[in-house]
C-alpha cells in the first residue's frame, strides 16, 4: 500500500508534505509523482518529482519520486492503483468556469474516477 502524492511542479510543498503525513501516520511509503507530455522524458518527470520531495521535506523516509509520460489523470489513476494507493494527494489548479467546463480538470476526473480516497490541499492557510 502507499499514498500517492500528484505534482505538476516542484513547488507543491503542501501536496508533499500531506502525503508525507498520511503515509507515516498508516505506515506506508509515500510515491511523489509527476507526469509530462509525451513530448518531454521521463527523466524530466522524475526529476520534478525528486525536487518536490527535497523542497519539501527535511529527511524522508520511505518516499520514492516516479515520473511518467502522458495524459495526467488517466496516469495518476493507473499508478495509483497498480500501487494499491490508499490516498491520492493532490493540489486542485483553480480554474474559471468556462476553462473547466472546455478543458476539464485532472483533480475533478482523478475524484470522480479513483477507487482511493482523493485529497485536495489548497494553496491557502
Amino acid at each position: 500500500m502507499s499514498v500517492l502524492a500528484a505534482v505538476d511542479s516542484a513547488d507543491e510543498s503542501r501536496v508533499v508534505q500531506r502525503g508525507y503525513e498520511l503515509a507515516q501516520a498508516f505506515d506506508e511509503e509515500l510515491v511523489v509523482f509527476n507526469v509530462q507530455p509525451e513530448t518531454e522524458s521521463k527523466s524530466t518527470a522524475k526529476e520534478i518529482a525528486e525536487n518536490a520531495v527535497k523542497l519539501a521535506l527535511d529527511d524522508p523516509q520511505n518516499v520514492t519520486a516516479v515520473g511518467a509520460l502522458g495524459e495526467p489523470a488517466p496516469r495518476i489513476l493507473n499508478e495509483a492503483e497498480e500501487r494499491r494507493s490508499s490516498y491520492i494527494v493532490l493540489g486542485p489548479q483553480k480554474q474559471t468556469p468556462i476553462g473547466k467546463a472546455l478543458m476539464g480538470s485532472v483533480s475533478q476526473l482523478v475524484l470522480l474516477n479513483a477507487d482511493s480516497t482523493v485529497v485536495f490541499v489548497s494553496d491557502e492557510e
